[in-house]
């Protein structure tokens, strides 16, 4: 039986190439996966700046790491773990200068929304993120990377190397802890 390859033939004909220092190739990954990882890090940082920096930095980290990358594997996946953990150094930075008002600053998501719209989804995204926080870390992760990452159950099992079904079960427990948290902080 023929096994199925994970990555499409021409993404892994692509990584092939900028991995032997082809630009053009690597401009390629740059622009087909630019988009994605903008909004993965404008959902984490929550500023546009900071989110340009993130991927930037992204794309730098896997050019250096491009040869050793098995381009049998989907890029997605590897290059949306580089931007988290690039999102997760720039909160880190941003706790150590506390004194800086950009985490302050408060900016309308849309137009169009009401004032009180706004505050009502603030308000509800906040309860959910403080619910997050209070799952085990392998939770919370696989939480954030299947629906603020915008990964399918394929890619998230390829970055955490790990079956499809383990991470389906995974998926379907974080989200009951989920709802028990939110439900518990509702009753109080």
């Amino acid at each position: 039986m023929k096994t199925k390859n994970p990555c499409p033939t021409w993404e892994a004909q692509l990584i092939e190439r900028a991995s032997a220092g082809d630009k053009v190739a690597f401009e390629s990954i740059v622009d087909l996966y630019r988009p994605a990882l903008y909004n993965i890090a404008k959902r984490m940082l929550r500023n546009s700046e900071d989110a340009n920096d993130a991927v930037q930095e992204t794309f730098i980290k896997a050019l250096r790491s491009l040869p050793d990358f098995d381009s049998k594997r989907p890029i997605k996946p590897w290059l949306s773990r580089i931007c988290s953990n690039c999102c997760v150094d720039i909160l880190r930075e941003r706790k150590r200068n506390a004194d800086s008002l950009t985490p302050y600053e408060f900016k309308l998501e849309s137009r169009e929304m009401g004032l009180a719209e706004h505050a009502e989804n603030a308000l509800t995204r906040d309860h959910v993120m403080t619910a997050l926080k209070r799952l085990p870390r392998k939770y919370r992760d696989i939480l954030l990377m299947r629906h603020y990452n915008d990964m399918d159950v394929m890619e998230i099992a390829t970055a955490l190397n790990a079956p499809e079904g383990t991470v389906k079960s995974w998926l379907f427990r974080a989200r009951a802890l989920l709802k028990q948290s939110l439900a518990t902080a509702n009753a109080i």
